[in-house]
């Protein structure tokens, strides 16, 4: 019996980065335990589960600030 061909796959769709100061950031918040989880939505957001198992949507450009909210509301 003749051996098929493999099978033509579709190329891996480009999967864009998180910044190490961004992942550093968002470590630190999940093991504090102002975040549970997060995920980054395309190029211009992340989703933050938070502690109530709440989702938030944060613009990349507000990261920053938004961690530093819940750390100032958390204490």
């Amino acid at each position: 019996m003749p051996r098929k061909a493999p099978k033509a796959t579709p190329p891996a769709a480009h999967a864009v980065g998180i910044t190490d100061s961004d992942r550093a950031m968002l470590v630190e918040a999940y093991k504090t335990g102002l975040i549970t989880a997060w995920k980054h939505d395309g190029e211009r957001s992340y989703r933050l589960t938070l502690r109530d198992r709440r989702d938030e949507n944060v613009d990349v450009a507000k990261l920053t600030s938004y961690i530093e909210g819940l750390r100032r509301n958390a204490a």
